[in-house]
């Protein structure tokens, strides 16, 4: 009797194996051949999970899309909601080696998004994903008394915003910003919401 395909199991191998691929050469120098040597299968192959490499990077995306996702929803019992932010807000920051793969992977994409809708498309979701998750923080924050009544959220959220993102890049990038730092710097962010 032949051996099943996991289908899920496979999109997700070759997503994997592109990463790889964009870590090595960047995203615009992905390409069908390169992905499918990667994951260990032939070009034929690859091409009957993803007909398109817009398809195939489409996909990859939204695949670290949803772990950060899961990886957040994980985070959603704790009890304290300051604790419960931070630990939040730590899933989208490259403290590790998986979020630094995820983190470079999809700036690469972002940054090959020019021109392609879908991964425009995708992209912009992510970002208003976050927006809406810093929001949704800080409405929790101020239902338990540690966002100021005067702040407002909407700005507020904007702020988070940047701040993380500009966190991620520099433990990206720079070698100065310790996560320790980092992590210190968005607690005290956060306690210094309660002030007017």
């Amino acid at each position: 009797m032949p051996k099943l395909i996991d289908h899920d199991a496979r999109r997700t191998q070759i997503a994997e194996a592109l990463w790889r691929v964009v870590l090595r050469s960047g995203a615009s120098g992905v390409s069908i051949r390169d992905v499918a040597a990667e994951a260990g299968i032939s070009a034929g192959s690859l091409r009957h999970v993803f007909p398109t490499r817009e398809a195939l990077l489409e996909f990859s995306m939204l695949l670290i899309q949803e772990r950060v996702g899961e990886r957040v929803r994980a985070h959603t019992a704790v009890r304290d909601p300051l604790r419960r932010a931070e630990k939040i807000l730590a899933e989208v920051l490259p403290y590790d080696d998986a979020r630094r793969v995820e983190m470079h992977v999809n700036l690469a994409l972002v940054t090959d998004a020019a021109g392609r809708p879908g991964l425009e498309e995708i992209s912009l979701g992510a970002h208003d994903g976050l927006r809406a998750l810093c929001r949704a923080l800080l409405v929790d924050l101020r239902k338990h008394g540690l966002v100021h009544a005067d702040r407002d959220v909407d700005d507020e959220a904007m702020h988070l915003h940047a701040l993380i993102d500009g966190l991620a890049v520099h433990l990206l990038v720079g070698r100065t910003d310790p996560p320790a730092q980092v992590r210190r710097l968005v607690r005290g962010h956060l306690e210094s919401l309660s002030a007017n």
